[in-house]
């Protein structure tokens, strides 16, 4: 019962206090009158994927009438001959523990071959087949980079000319439409002009950029925009700073964990190489963009595109600081690669669970599912809670950030990373929804569909955190402080989407559905799920207002702890 009484002796202790607004020291009015023609918001954090409509993820549009499979590219080929997968089986990529693993894959080729009576399918149609009854069994063995491994391996090049083609205004969910478009408006305030506003967009966050930038280039041409690609990756970092430009699809195995992008996409290939060549071209795109838009899903990857082996900025991480300081420039960033937005210590990996059980690593995340193959760091399993003590990119200088955060629970990761770096402020960002922030002032908007969490003065014990927190909904708005938010208006509207709830609040949206039971005239809350126990308050001092069919507050009180052989 000693984790108990601790936890609760933080959760109805945190509180916190507003010591003025030192990271936003108010500009002259002369400044105030030029910035006034700028945008409104200079940085967009997205808690979601963005995933959009496109030909290759058909699954995503409301409408797949306009598909044309002659002119857009509608899915990747898979190669079974021996030229693609004889090199997938070569020793040097398969550590000797998992030569069997090897030896099995070969093998299970050999029964989809069979089964298919094709060299060349589409991946879908090779990734069904791999999780038959038959091979089913491998399929589940195999660690993500094994997986990406034999696709990248056996993937064709793309066909020429075919592109996957994406329709932002055919996405499926509204709130991905709205807050794309709604950064688009805000390039639109910096180019001001009737001219349509110039984007650049980077995959700086996913394993294989080229595949991932792609669709968004599209989406904002189809929009009207112009659109770059800004080409840069933790590869194009590394090969630009050790002058190896011209072994890029080594360094991309090294730093992203991808093959044989050069053979599938040449083009964009030898684009990049050019682009790393020229150490001046990804400041002139930056110059010539009112928009930067950062796709993917990895922080470390971002880090690692837009800093050097000592944390310090490149000068192209640097050019868009200036700029966007300088109210010239938006930059959005999507998903958990939104994370290394910030200037404070950047949320890696992890679960909630891993967190409030063993404590938060400052350090690399561990490989995903690094479990199946062994190759987790000593010390650390595929759940555990990282993050690097050193901040992200340093666009947002108020708080520690987190993504996709209520829909996987990842309110125990979140506060036990900033608890165990005194971080005043964290923020959690709900999928389909985003955080606009105009970092000269401070002032803030959740736009889209679900709500925003902020943290303030996290606290923790061995096996549990406890923060005062708020929880706003889509339509709110507010303005940060040095440790905290003011000026709060929440929203009024029906914007917030409700869905079934749940009580589980690990991995899913447990603690904020159960926030509505505040705004019933309830002051507090407890939620167990397996050995973990969540604890929600209010008091006099707590606001509660309904938005959508959920609750709004502000300065509650959360706390998390692992109570094992408790319950």
């Amino acid at each position: 019962m000693k984790t108990s009484i601790l936890a609760a002796s933080l959760l109805f202790g945190a509180s916190f206090v507003t010591l003025g607004s030192a990271f936003f020291p108010q500009p002259a009015s002369a400044q105030d009158a030029e910035r006034a023609t700028g945008p409104n918001y200079q940085l967009f954090l997205m808690g979601d994927e963005m995933a959009l409509c496109s030909s290759m993820a058909w699954t995503h549009c409301n409408d797949t009438d306009w598909l044309d499979g002659k002119t857009m590219r509608t899915d990747r080929y898979i190669n079974l001959s021996d030229n693609y997968t004889k090199p997938l089986l070569d020793d040097k990529l398969w550590p000797a523990h998992r030569r069997k693993t090897r030896d099995d894959v070969k093998m299970a080729l050999e029964i989809l071959y069979d089964r298919m009576r094709s060299e060349v399918v589409p991946e879908r149609s090779f990734q069904d087949e791999f999780t038959r009854r038959a091979t089913r069994h491998l399929y589940d063995s195999l660690s993500e980079r094994e997986w990406n491994l034999i696709i990248d391996h056996l993937e064709m090049p793309a066909p020429k000319g075919k592109h996957d083609t994406a329709r932002i205004n055919l996405t499926k969910i509204l709130a991905k439409r709205q807050i794309l478009q709604a950064m688009l408006g805000q390039a639109d305030k910096v180019r001001g002009s009737d001219d349509m506003p110039r984007i650049a967009i980077a995959a700086a966050g996913a394993r294989d950029p080229i595949t991932a930038v792609e669709p968004f280039i599209s989406a904002f041409e189809s929009l009207g925009a112009e659109v770059r690609w800004l080409p840069i990756d933790a590869a194009v970092n590394t090969a630009q700073r050790s002058g190896k430009c011209d072994d890029l699809d080594a360094l991309r195995e090294q730093e992203l964990g991808t093959w044989k992008r050069a053979r599938v996409f040449p083009e964009q290939h030898k684009q990049q190489v050019a682009f790393c060549k020229d150490a001046l071209q990804g400041p002139k795109i930056v110059d010539w963009a009112d928009a930067v838009l950062i796709v993917g899903n990895d922080p470390s990857l971002v880090r690692k595109a837009f800093l050097d082996p000592l944390s310090q900025p490149t000068d192209l991480m640097t050019s868009i600081y200036l700029k966007m300081r300088a109210n010239k420039l938006v930059v959005g960033a999507t998903s958990d690669a939104m994370n290394a937005m910030t200037a404070r210590s950047m949320v890696a990996s992890g679960t909630s669970a891993e967190a409030l059980r063993a404590g938060a690593i400052a350090g690399e995340a561990p490989p995903f599912a690094c479990n199946k193959d062994d190759s987790c760091p000593r010390n650390m399993n595929s759940d555990s809670a990282t993050y690097h003590p050193l901040g992200g990119v340093g666009l947002f200088n108020v708080a520690t950030l987190d993504g996709q955060f209520s829909d996987m629970g990842r309110h125990g990761r979140l506060l036990r990373v900033a608890a165990t770096t005194n971080t005043p402020v964290a923020v959690g960002i709900d999928m389909r929804t985003a955080l606009a922030v105009n970092v000269l002032n401070g002032a803030f908007e959740v736009l889209g569909e679900r709500g925003v969490f902020f943290g303030i003065g996290a606290q923790q014990t061995e096996n549990a955190v406890a923060a005062t927190f708020h929880y706003l909904a889509a339509g709110a708005r507010g303005q940060f402080t040095d440790d905290g938010v003011t000026n709060v208006k929440f929203a009024k509207g029906e914007e917030v989407v409700q869905e079934a709830p749940t009580t589980r609040f690990l991995n899913n949206r447990g603690m904020v559905d159960s926030l509505r039971l505040l705004c019933q005239e309830r002051n507090s809350f407890n939620l167990i799920e397996k050995d973990f126990r969540l604890m929600v308050a209010g008091d006099e001092a707590t606001k509660r207002v309904k938005a959508g069919g959920e609750c709004q507050v502000t300065d509650a009180r959360i706390g998390l702890s692992w109570q094992p052989d408790t319950f």
